[in-house]
């Protein structure tokens, strides 16, 4: 069985994100620049901090999906003003993009909509079905025709 690179890779995660941590602390805050490395529209770079710690790019899967090492990068991430792991910008979903998801949405309730008409349709046939059967039952017990007003259904 593998050993999980998780534990180790979380304490060198750690020892990596106070070093950082404490060197933007020791910036003026005026000239306050994240110490964390970051893509160019300000969110945190996972690849660059595997680089830094000097591990496999496949691990950086990890960066993404552990909880423990998504918070503690997060946390800092938070404090020195980038956007977090997984973030998405608003401005990525254009207009047009969102458009499409509108118009999908609509057309899911209108179908959600057909769908229970034509549930009700359905039962409705039903019963009338069940109440012609049973006036055929009858008739066919006793010969005689029934006479009933418009089926109720």
């Amino acid at each position: 069985m593998t050993k999980s690179v998780v534990p180790e890779l979380l304490r060198e995660l750690e020892d990596y994100l106070e070093r950082q941590a404490s060197e933007w602390r020791r910036l003026p805050e005026s000239s306050r620049q994240p110490t964390l490395p970051s893509t160019s529209d300000g969110k945190v770079n996972a690849r660059a901090i595997i680089t830094a710690l000097d591990r496999p790019q496949h691990q950086e899967q990890h960066l993404f999906n552990k909880p423990a090492l998504k918070s503690a990068i997060n946390a800092i991430a938070t404090e020195q003003g980038l956007q977090p792991i997984g973030a998405r910008a608003g401005a990525d979903v254009d207009q047009a993009t969102a458009d499409r998801i509108r118009r999908t949405e609509k057309r899911a309730n209108d179908v959600a909509r057909l769908v229970a008409e034509q549930a009700s349709v359905i039962e409705k046939q039903r019963r009338t079905i069940e109440a012609l059967r049973e006036q055929i039952r009858i008739f066919e017990e006793t010969g005689q025709v029934i006479r009933t007003g418009p089926i109720r259904a």
